[in-house]
């Protein structure tokens, strides 16, 4: 028995076993998918490709959003023709990612039991399966490129519009692409030179090529670089963006984005506030495996393959920007590199010093060993079942509240929905609203309206794109003080609200208001799975008194009073 799991385990033959994955695969995303309700950054995604125009979501959209208009024009379709939300949402990146997992099943060379655990790591199926995101696009772009890289220099075309595709899908693809070409084009302008031919470089047709290529990417990033006032992720302009400071903190994000791609589960924040002291644990666990897997991929000769696209990435990801999610995309680039190097050797070639220390041991001892060897393909796949378990078992909230306020045609009444504000306190700058502490305003940045509109069909809230009422999407537009009152301005101007969305600063918007004329009468809570953490928050839903009177069956709700 044990003789026949071995054979069929590491049999490269492709078959009935591939099938049967690719249909639990299917089947599985398809079943968490059903449970899954759309978070921010998906229903962005929809509303953008629901209300902005085809010149906005190619020529305006991307210096707001980072990447790409691809993923938005592949949803036009569906989103302007007014197809359901949720449904036509999951069934696109469905299509997507199982394109991705069947190129992997049936085209890399990887034995059996590999092939058939991949699809369920946690990227691959939970965060990038389930979760739609142009992720789903940027992997099949990947794995395209993995089954084209072995003969890339003799069938060099399909190689190149593989990574010219994954440049046209996400910032990230142009970065992993253009670390791939400078290999590319080490390994060619190395082999004119062994030769003593180096001025044939210019007659070289791969290079051309890539020239090609360069200039798609460099039209792209054109197309995506960050406007002045774009903010992103605290920062309130391009300017504060590509402003760092390097520290040992980079350094040590630099080294984890490979194991949290496949062991370890990295905090939510890279800043240098963050307690350093308490990741040690898996800094030395990141910086064991980073050393292990850069010997087993110099035997390999594959070392520059991984070091020069993975150091494009974790730099421009630890000094520039990030999240979590994107360290899904070393794990795909990972799987690419080993796709490379079964493609030529067959197998891997281990160092002779990892030979020599498994060669030594004995018993228990050497099979915890080889244990330990398969944690980076069991974990992602309990992160998987966690998160997926997570899904099914508790609500997302924007469902929610947008099914309260239809329950109660709240949509009839004046909705005003909470927006970004920036506390500043004489000590230092943080993310909490207090009273105590003025705030720094951006008020067209409106997260919970976003994520909620989808649900409607037109826009709901009064002070959501005041300036453009049709919009259903977040322009991340950060904004001055005069710019930000004048908004407010404009907001005053239509009355105070009957109903707010979630705690906030009411009273910067209209001085005269009596917060005590406004009870609670819904607090939703958020469940957001992420690996085996989950992230729990709660939004309240606040209306007058007279409103609440009114309408006759809303209970009232013990909760933080507006201010």
């Amino acid at each position: 028995m044990k003789e026949k799991f071995k054979s069929w385990a590491f049999s490269k033959e492709h078959g009935k076993c591939d099938v049967i994955t690719l249909i639990i695969y299917l089947l599985g995303v398809c079943t968490i998918s059903f449970f899954h309700e759309p978070w921010f950054d998906e229903a962005q995604a929809w509303a953008i490709a629901r209300s902005g125009t085809i010149k906005e979501i190619l020529f305006e959209i991307p210096h707001y959003e980072g990447h790409p208009p691809l993923w938005h024009l592949i949803l036009v379709p569906f989103a302007k023709l007014g197809a359901p939300y949720e449904l036509s949402l999951a069934a696109v990146n469905i299509f997507f990612m199982t394109l991705a997992v069947a190129v992997l099943l049936f085209k890399s060379p990887f034995p059996k039991l590999i092939r058939c655990l991949l699809p369920f790591n946690f990227f691959l199926f939970y965060q990038y399966g389930v979760v739609s995101r142009p992720y789903s696009v940027l992997t099949l772009s990947f794995f395209l490129a993995a089954a084209f890289y072995p003969s890339r220099n003799k069938k060099p075309l399909r190689y190149v519009f593989s990574l010219a595709f994954m440049c046209m899908i996400h910032s990230f693809g142009i970065i992993f692409a253009g670390g791939l070409c400078v290999v590319w084009l080490s390994e060619i302008i190395s082999k004119y030179v062994k030769e003593k031919t180096f001025l044939k470089i210019f007659s070289d047709k791969h290079c051309w090529m890539m020239l090609g290529l360069l200039v798609l990417a460099i039209a792209i990033i054109i197309e995506i670089f960050p406007n002045s006032n774009t903010y992103t992720q605290g920062h309130e302009n391009a300017e504060e963006l590509f402003s760092f400071s390097f520290s040992y903190v980079q350094i040590m994000w630099y080294i984890m984005y490979l194991s949290e791609a496949f062991l370890i589960q990295m905090p939510d924040s890279k800043l240098d506030s963050y307690d350093v002291a308490s990741i040690i644990p898996q800094f030395i666990t990141a910086v064991f495996v980073f050393v292990i897997a850069l010997s087993i991929l110099h035997k390999n000769k594959k070392i520059l393959t991984f070091i020069i696209p993975y150091s494009f990435f974790g730099l421009f990801s630890a000094l520039i920007y990030s999240s979590p999610y994107h360290s899904g995309m070393v794990g795909v680039f990972l799987i690419f590199v080993f796709w490379g190097i079964f493609a030529d050797n067959g197998k891997i070639e281990l160092p002779e010093y990892i030979n020599k220390a498994v060669s030594s041991l004995r018993g228990g001892l050497k099979k915890a060993v080889v244990a330990i060897a398969f944690l980076p393909m069991i974990v992602p796949i309990a992160w998987s079942a966690y998160s997926s378990y997570i899904d099914i078992r508790f609500d997302y909230w924007y469902k929610e509240a947008a099914e309260f306020i239809k329950e109660y045609r709240l949509y009839d009444y004046k909705i005003l929905s909470s927006w970004t504000q920036d506390v500043i306190s004489e000590e230092n700058d943080s993310w909490r609203i207090d009273e105590v502490y003025a705030c720094r305003d951006y008020p067209k940045l409106q997260g919970l309206a976003t994520a909620i509109l989808p649900y409607f069909d037109d826009n709901i809230f009064y002070n959501y794109n005041i300036d453009d009422h049709d919009k259903t999407f977040m322009h991340y537009q950060s904004s001055t003080e005069e710019e930000a009152e004048a908004i407010i301005n404009k907001w005053r101007e239509q009355g105070p609200p009957d109903v707010v969305l979630d705690r906030c600063q009411i009273t910067k918007v209209y001085p005269d208001i009596d917060v005590n004329d406004y009870v609670a009468v819904k607090r939703i809570e958020v469940y957001k799975p992420y690996k085996f953490k989950t992230d729990k928050q709660y939004i309240t839903i606040y209306v007058t008194k007279d409103l609440s009177n009114k309408i006759g069956t809303l209970e009232e709700l013990t909760a933080k009073k507006l201010y």
